[in-house]
Order: structure tokens, then C-alpha cells, then sequence
């Protein structure tokens, strides 16, 4: 069976994702974002909306940071502990920066969602990367031809 192939950038660009995505973090947790508190409950009612965010905001990091590392050559177990573990640290330190502002408070519970969706992220990479396979994308100034 032919696996899906997936374009890989390059390294830099995969970093940028990276920061971006934590930046965006980093925002969102400073500062109130606007109609914060207006929804209460996420989809299907089961949890609180700002655990879904939670989730899916260390999700995304989690996998940004996955695609930026998939070509180190690190074994994919090294590679996925390391991006739980970044997660997992960026948000706990985020949490202590909570900590010192007015606006914001800190939660342990804040911090185990952040994990959890940090651990699920991890491990839907790696069945992922089963199923895939990576090819590299070659830079613009390769793809020009002289005139």
C-alpha cells in the first residue's frame, strides 16, 4: 500500500510555525481576549470551553513541534518525549508567568489539560508518520531556471 506524501519545508520555516504557534499561546494567556467568558461549555456540553482551548491550543504546539523536528535524526520515541516534554514545560511556564499577573491566575488543572493535549497530539504524530511519508521541498532558487 502507497503511503500519503506530505511535503516537509524547510527547517526554518517549520521553526517559525513553532514560534508563532507559541506566541500565540503566550497572547492568549496574558491577555483577556475579548467575549471571554461569554461560552461557557465546549462542544457537546461535556467540558468547560477554555479546557478545549487549553487542549487544543498545547495540540497544536505539540504537533508544530513535531513536524519541526521530523527530519533530526533522533529515534521517533526520543523525538516525541521531547515534544511532550517542551509542551508540557512551555505551559507550565506559562502558568507561573499567570501566577505574577493580576488579570490572570494560575491552575494545576490548567497545566494536566495542557498535558493531556499535549500526550494526544504526540501519539496521533506517530501513528501519523506511519502512514506518511516526507518529502523534502526544494527552495525557490532551485526551482528557477536560467532564461
Amino acid at each position: 500500500m502507497d503511503r500519503l506524501r506530505l511535503p516537509l519545508v524547510p527547517r526554518s520555516l517549520r521553526l517559525v510555525g513553532v514560534v508563532a504557534v507559541a506566541a500565540t499561546i503566550l497572547y492568549f494567556s496574558v491577555f483577556t481576549p475579548p467575549g471571554s467568558g461569554v461560552i461557557r461549555t465546549g462542544p457537546l456540553g461535556l467540558l468547560p470551553y477554555s479546557t478545549w482551548l487549553h487542549a487544543l491550543a498545547y495540540a497544536g504546539l505539540a504537533v508544530t513541534l513535531a513536524y519541526a523536528l521530523q527530519d533530526w535524526p533522533w529515534r521517533d520515541r526520543t523525538v516525541l518525549l521531547v515534544v511532550f516534554l517542551v509542551a508540557v514545560g512551555y505551559g507550565a511556564g506559562i502558568e507561573l508567568l499567570q501566577s505574577t499577573l493580576d488579570t490572570r491566575t494560575a491552575d494545576f488543572g490548567d497545566l494536566l489539560v495542557n498535558a493531556v493535549g499535549a500526550a494526544v497530539a504526540a501519539v496521533c504524530w506517530r501513528v501519523l508518520t506511519r502512514w506518511v511519508r516526507f518529502y523534502r521541498v526544494r527552495r525557490l532558487t532551485e526551482l528557477e531556471t536560467p532564461v
